[in-house]
C-alpha cells in the first residue's frame, strides 16, 4: 500500500473518531484534516471528481433519518449535520486511495464487506450514542447490513465509472 493510502486511511479513521466523539465541536479539526489530505493528495483532480460518491451516501443517510433508522440529536429529519457531510466526503476520497483495492473484487465480496464493516461502523456509532434509532438493535443491524450490502458495491462501481469516464 502506498504511503498516501495509509495517510488517507488514517485521516478517515481520525475523522470518524472525531465525528463520533465530538460531532459539531470537531468541525474545525475535521476541516483542517480534510485540507491536509487534499494538500498532500497525489490525485487532487480525481478527489474532486469522486465527490458524487459522497452525495449518494448523504442521500442514503438522509433516507435513513427520514425512516428513523438513525436519529441524530440536534438535527431535524430534513438535514444531516455538517460533520456527517464531511465524513462522507472523506469516505469518497478513500475510493481513490485506501479503498481502491475494492474495485478488483467481485461485487459479491464487496457486498459482504459492506454488510459487515458498514454495519459495524454504524453500530459502533449507535453504541457511542452518536445517534439513536427507533428500531431494536437487531432490526437496526439487519437494516444496516442490507443497506451496506447494496451501497458499497454501488459506490465501488460508481467510483470505477467516474474514474474511467475522466480518461
Amino acid at each position: 500500500m502506498r504511503l498516501f493510502s495509509l495517510i488517507n486511511l488514517a485521516v478517515f479513521q481520525l475523522n470518524w473518531f472525531l465525528s463520533a466523539t465530538y460531532q459539531e465541536s470537531a468541525i474545525p479539526i475535521i476541516i483542517a484534516l480534510m485540507c491536509i489530505h487534499f494538500l498532500f493528495s497525489p490525485c487532487k483532480k480525481s478527489d474532486i471528481e469522486v465527490l458524487p460518491i459522497a452525495l449518494v451516501g448523504i442521500v442514503v443517510d438522509q433516507l435513513l433519518m427520514v425512516l428513523q433508522v438513525i436519529q441524530i440529536p440536534q438535527s431535524s429529519s430534513l438535514t444531516l449535520p455538517i460533520w456527517l457531510l464531511f465524513l462522507w466526503c472523506v469516505l469518497a476520497w478513500c475510493f481513490n486511495h485506501s479503498l481502491k483495492w475494492l474495485s478488483h473484487l467481485s461485487l459479491y465480496k464487496v457486498s459482504g464487506l459492506g454488510a459487515v464493516f458498514g454495519t459495524l461502523s454504524y453500530y459502533a456509532a449507535l453504541q457511542l450514542n452518536v445517534f439513536s434509532s427507533a428500531y431494536s438493535p437487531l432490526y437496526f443491524i439487519v437494516i444496516m447490513a442490507v443497506v451496506w450490502a447494496l451501497l458499497l458495491p454501488f459506490l465501488t462501481r460508481l467510483h470505477t465509472f467516474i474514474i474511467e469516464s475522466e480518461k
